[in-house]
């Protein structure tokens, strides 16, 4: 629901200053300060120079902007301590895989950005040498960014399945088609979790090599296939699968190229076969949450020049357009998810 929600003076610096506030995170990640105050709660600010190697003035500078900006509580009276937040998603949970790709992917391209809006196409890109129109292709020549992209894309999939798995929409299923799978983590994840579940991993030939590896060090080879298809252009493979599961996929793509995709998965379904549309979503009315209005200008500017996080609506749309029917929505998931089902 749509409020009007006026800025204060705080949050519109810290929206001007955002890029200094991100470094604050980065550096008390990369430096040990969220580890060391988890070990010690309590510590004085000299206890945290001294652990972690920092001169008393640039750790006070740190710290302040820490304590101000809410991630450290406290202070040399009482002990500082994480915040809550920081101590689960960071001290304790894999939120700190997100900050690499942040720090050398995301933050050097959006200095493109006007361009990119002006533009309307992906001309943060240039900061990324090789060939391809997509990130994704520069990146299959830089194996130092392609892992802090595939880490982020772990660190988001480790932390929503949870919630996927809750909603039980797999008990049924019996055989899953993984669409543009990458490297396998959510096929693992699953398959680990449900050890009826059959599996077929479907990406580019690129992918699916680092899929099927990681797949046999799993232990999974003999439930989880993989098929190299570009499944926007090349026909999806034939198989018995009940399920066809899209996940963070349909927000990098443009509205005509997830249709077409929506029609082909319809046509290999069988009666009663269903979709699972896996994302982060905006609201109906498009004005939040912050994460799902902010991170499309990636998309933009970077990633592929198109696509967005999508609001639920659309994705029913898309699925009563390709034919499938008996829809349901989840939504209120981890990291601003929504799960969406078709019936075929």
């Amino acid at each position: 629901m749509t409020t009007d929600r006026g800025i204060t003076e705080d949050q519109l610096y810290r929206i001007m200053y955002g890029s200094i506030a991100f470094q604050m995170l980065y550096a008390a990640s990369e430096l040990g300060i969220f580890s060391h105050l988890s070990r010690n709660p309590g510590a004085t600010a000299a206890q945290v120079a001294e652990s972690t190697g920092i001169q008393q003035y640039p750790c006070d500078i740190l710290l302040t902007g820490l304590r101000g900006l809410g991630m450290v509580l406290g202070n040399d009276d009482s002990g500082l301590r994480n915040a809550p937040l920081i101590e689960s998603n960071f001290a304790r949970g894999g939120d700190g895989k997100h900050l690499p790709f942040i720090q050398h992917i995301v933050n050097p391209g959006m200095a493109a950005f006007i361009e990119s809006v002006k533009q309307g196409v992906n001309v943060g890109l240039d900061e990324f040498p090789g060939n391809g129109d997509t990130l994704y292709d520069r990146l299959e020549s830089d194996p130092v960014k392609l892992r802090y992209l595939h880490e982020h894309l772990r660190a988001t999939s480790e932390v929503t399945l949870a919630d996927l798995i809750g909603t039980g929409v797999l008990e049924s299923s019996r055989h899953v088609m993984d669409v543009g799978g990458g490297t396998g983590s959510n096929a693992i994840a699953l398959a680990t979790r449900y050890p009826h579940l059959r599996f077929t991993l479907v990406d580019l030939s690129t992918v699916v090599t680092a899929a099927a590896e990681n797949i046999a060090a799993a232990g999974l080879a003999d439930r989880i296939s993989v098929v190299a298809c570009d499944v926007f252009t090349e026909p999806l493979p034939i198989t018995d699968a009940d399920t066809a599961l899209v996940a963070h996929m349909l927000p990098i793509w443009s509205p005509d190229a997830n249709q077409k995709l929506l029609r082909k998965i319809h046509e290999v379904l069988p009666e009663n076969g269903q979709v699972l549309l896996f994302d982060p979503v905006q609201n109906d009315d498009r004005d939040g949450p912050d994460y799902a209005i902010l991170f499309p200008a990636y998309y933009l500017t970077i990633a592929s020049g198109r696509g967005t996080f999508y609001p639920s609506q659309t994705y029913e749309e898309w699925m009563r357009t390709a034919g499938f029917t008996d829809f349901t929505r989840f939504g209120g998931l981890a990291v601003s998810h929504g799960l969406h089902v078709g019936r075929k």
